[in-house]
């Protein structure tokens, strides 16, 4: 059988991915698999008799069950639709994204959060943002911002004043205005916090503190459109290389 076929083969119904998955659990005639899946008999017969024919079902006194064949080719089109489904989901983070260099494994995220921006509440994520800045325990940020806002401003003060060793890595065209608009408040924030300037462009917004992260998609006027916090192991490792990796390339602001 050949791979393209296959693939539209299970592209072809919805029905045929339920049926699978169901028989990995619970091996059954076509009589038990349409009562089961409320399908009509008529279509089980149908699919289980396709999956026969590729040898990923085989059929022991009257009863279907998954060959070692189809328990591959089940769990396989399962965790693709599933990640399709999960960068549906994400679509107003990726869509904002610079570059694929910055992208998360959608594996990833399955339960993580997204507040996305919206014409009611454009302040949303921000407003997330602040709020699990606050409930949140840490003994140091580490920030990567493209942007520098009064919105953020008071919460991250709060760490500052609590204690919490803050880093900040932003653009230098970002940091010059700051200091030639407000240089005495620039100062007062420059020796509360260790501020990194990066020569290059700085599309992309991720916040560490210890053990978890939140990343920011912005748009070109530098709104935040899309935050998402997720607890995921693999998801800090992305978020914290990617830090680091600016920072590498950035200068302390003296």
């Amino acid at each position: 059988m050949e791979t393209p076929e296959t693939v539209s083969f299970l592209a072809g119904s919805p029905e045929r991915l339920r049926l699978l998955i169901h028989l990995r659990e619970s091996p059954g005639s076509p009589r038990d698999v349409a009562d089961s899946l409320d399908v009509s008999h008529r279509s089980a017969q149908r699919n289980l008799s396709e999956f026969a024919d590729r040898g990923w079902v085989r059929k022991r006194d009257g009863k279907y069950a998954l060959t070692p064949s189809g328990e591959l080719v089940t769990r396989t089109h399962a965790n693709y639709v599933e990640t399709l489904e999960t960068i549906e989901r994400f679509d107003a983070f990726f869509r904002h994204l610079p570059d694929a260099t910055h992208l998360p494994d959608p594996a990833w995220l399955h339960d993580a959060t997204l507040v996305v921006a919206s014409a009611d509440q454009p302040q949303a994520p921000v407003s997330h943002y602040v709020s699990r800045l606050r409930s949140r325990k840490t003994d140091s940020i580490r920030m990567l911002a493209p942007v520098l806002s009064r919105l953020y401003h008071d919460v991250h003060a709060e760490l500052v004043f609590e204690g919490v060793e803050t880093e900040l890595v932003m653009p230098a065209d970002t940091l010059e205005t700051a200091r030639s608009l407000n240089p005495l408040e620039f100062r007062l924030v420059r020796r509360a916090i260790d501020i990194y300037r990066h020569d290059g462009p700085v599309e992309f917004g991720v916040t560490l503190g210890d053990g978890w992260a939140l990343a920011g998609a912005y748009d070109d006027d530098g709104q935040l459109r899309a935050l998402v916090e997720c607890t995921h192991p693999a998801f800090f490792e992305w978020a914290e290389e990617l830090y680091r990796r600016y920072r590498k390339e950035s200068q302390p602001v003296g």
